[in-house]
């Protein structure tokens, strides 16, 4: 170390510092020691720390060779990191592409998946088709064929291009041809016991087509698709057993009923004419007695009046059988026996319709209608259960509901489906039961008699001498009738509404009739009392010396009473005008016999004491007849006989 000083005058020079003491520097010498001194320090405490510098040189040296090794790993792993990049990429681009076949093959799974199974068969079908038969196995035969059925539909929809189609084409083609041949004669040998002279009618048919045709109409309906004529045959010979069934059991029942109703001998007669104990000869007006009903016991026709309703709660409720007949003891009233044929004719008529439409009808297609769900059974609704509804049920629910419709081309394609299946119903359930009415009309025809003879010259009281129930009882047998129409509406059987209608149509001009000729023999009663009918003067004068005993009188007022009653009883709105009007006219006359009556007595008090005690006769039988007190009908023929009873009470008074 150099111990040159620079600048020799300058360091010689006291440095002196103006307000401060005298100092002095240090010398030379004393400058240069402690430079020795200072380096000597150095040197020596360098010496000491020597092996840390040189450890430091080795850490850093050996530092130096890790930063280049890392950069080189760092190189290194930033080349690996560029390929890693790059396979990744790779691997994006083939998950994409594969992605993509993945969703392609899921697309076409499900039609793929269809396809094998609509061509597949499974071989339970083919050996259960090939190899056995339906007697054999009905409930393995039930299932395949309705599988097999939908096989072929669906086949039917596939293109033939496909291969597995057209193999399994003629597999398919050869199964329809062996149900095709075995099934008709399957259902045949169900309806076998109808056709049989010894077990024919002691078959119940019901059971017959809820247990065993129901259960394998599948059949049918696979024969009716794939061969109508086949199917045709099927149904012919269901449609011959079933009419010979029903026009046997008929046949009989009618004949029965026919028997019974010949041992009625109950007469009846117009209310101008009166059989009495006291005197057996017939009250003026040349009465002859008319119809198989009772004017002797008015009481019965009260009876009788619980025989308008199907549903009757006691014995009497039940329906005359045919083994009844055998008992010459057994009798039954006219309207008894009509009742007991209605509901006869009206079970097996509804039943059998329904039976058709569910077992023969086209089924409907599911897009065209949606099946209603069913309201609970009621005691009219049709007896034969089936799980899907039928034509009828549907048109019914239809007509129910009260929301409004919108037509659809679907729907309007579904109501026609179901007009024209209806209509094919009612054609197969004529040709079963067109031979079987035949005999309900007869034994029908026969009650009323009908038709009328023509009424000789010299019957001047226009009464015709057929013999026909009495107003009461035909107005009984419409009232039914009505409420079997009710009933077949309800149960949508279709062909015995027209039946049932034909039947009203016939009875209404006979009850208005007899109405007609009930007012005619109080007409024919008043003229000869007045001595206006010249040809019944004679027979007038050897009989009765022109007299109306007071007494018989009574006797015709108290009929007219009781009859007024039990007809507001059977009367509907719809047809009181022209009833009621009719019912006007007999009062009239009534009251034109009375006056006549009355006339003859000459004291007032005894003349009005006679109107009153006729008066109140009909009052008493108005008011304690069947019908409601509170009818208007009623209350204004009480206040017609009463205004005259008190009118007459007064004029007593006076």
């Amino acid at each position: 170390m150099s111990t040159d000083v620079p600048n020799d005058d300058a360091e010689d020079q006291p440095l002196e510092t103006p307000g401060a003491g005298p100092s002095r520097l240090p010398t030379k010498e004393q400058v240069i020691h402690n430079d020795i001194d200072e380096e000597e320090l150095e040197r020596l405490s360098f010496l000491k720390k020597q092996a840390d510098y040189v450890q430091l040189e080795q850490s850093v040296n050996s530092s130096d060779e890790l930063l280049s090794s890392l950069a080189s790993y760092l190189s290194t792993f930033q080349n690996d990191l560029s390929a890693v990049s790059g396979q990744i990429s790779d691997l994006q681009s083939r998950s994409a592409e594969i992605e993509s076949q993945l969703k392609g093959r899921k697309t076409i799974i499900p039609p793929l998946n269809a396809l094998i199974s609509d061509i597949t068969l499974p071989p339970s079908l083919v050996l259960t088709l090939r190899d056995t038969l339906p007697t054999q196995n009905p409930e393995l035969w039930l299932n395949a064929i309705i599988e097999l059925d939908s096989k072929i539909s669906l086949i039917s929809n596939r293109s033939t291009k496909v291969k597995g189609v057209k193999e399994l084409i003629p597999i398919i083609e050869g199964l329809k041809i062996k149900a095709l041949i075995v099934l008709p004669s399957f259902l045949l040998s169900l309806i076998k016991p109808l056709k049989s002279s010894s077990k024919g009618l002691s078959t119940n048919l019901a059971i017959l087509q809820n247990n065993l045709l129901l259960k394998y109409q599948p059949f049918y309906e696979f024969l009716y698709k794939h061969n109508g004529k086949i199917a045709k045959t099927v149904e012919r010979g269901y449609v011959n057993a079933a009419r010979s069934y029903y026009e046997t059991g008929f046949r009989r029942y009618a004949r029965s009923l026919s028997l019974i109703n010949s041992r009625n001998i109950e007469k009846s007669e117009l209310i101008g004419t009166l059989s009495t104990s006291s005197d057996s000869s017939t009250i003026i007006g040349n009465g002859n007695s008319n119809g198989k009903g009772q004017w002797n016991d008015d009481d019965d026709n009260a009876e009788k009046l619980k025989f308008k309703d199907l549903d009757i709660e006691d014995e009497d409720g039940s329906v005359v059988l045919g083994y009844m007949s055998d008992d010459k003891d057994f009798r039954s009233p006219v309207e008894a026996l009509f009742r007991s044929l209605s509901l006869v004719l009206l079970d097996n008529a509804s039943s059998e319709f329904t039976f058709i439409v569910r077992f023969f009808a086209k089924s409907i297609s599911s897009n065209s209608i949606k099946p209603i769900t069913q309201s609970i059974k009621s005691p009219i609704e049709t007896p034969i259960d089936s799980p899907n509804p039928s034509f009828v049920d549907l048109l019914s629910e239809a007509d129910k509901s009260t929301t409004p419709i919108t037509i659809t081309s679907n729907k309007r394609k579904g109501v026609n489906e179901i007009n024209e299946n209806l209509k094919e119903s009612e054609k197969i359930w004529h040709e079963i039961f067109d031979s079987s009415l035949e005999y309900t009309t007869n034994f029908f025809n026969s009650i009323l008699n009908p038709p009328i003879t023509t009424l000789s010259i010299t019957n001047t009281s226009g009464i015709n001498n057929q013999s026909i129930p009495s107003i009461i009882s035909l107005l009984i047998i419409i009232r039914l009738n009505d409420n079997l129409l009710n009933v077949s509406n309800n149960r949508g059987c279709l062909p015995l509404i027209g039946y049932l209608n034909g039947w009203k149509l016939k009875i209404w001009p006979i009850f208005k009739k007899e109405i007609e000729n009930n007012i005619l023999s109080l007409k024919n009663l008043a003229d000869n009392l007045e001595n206006k009918n010249i040809f019944s003067i004679n027979f007038i004068k050897n009989n009765f010396n022109n007299n109306l005993k007071d007494n018989q009188l009574k006797i015709i007022f108290k009929k007219y009473g009781k009859l007024f009653s039990q007809i507001v009883s059977l009367s509907i709105e719809a047809e009181e005008v022209m009833i009621f009007s009719s019912m006007i006219r007999l009062r009239n006359e009534l009251i034109r016999i009375l006056l006549i009556q009355s006339s003859k007595i000459k004291q007032p008090n005894e003349k009005y004491s006679f109107l009153s005690s006729i008066y109140e006769i009909i009052i008493h039988e108005l008011i304690s007849g069947p019908s409601s007190n509170t009818h208007p009908k009623l209350q204004s023929e009480l206040s017609f006989f009463k205004t005259r009873e008190e009118e007459a009470r007064r004029k007593i008074s006076a």
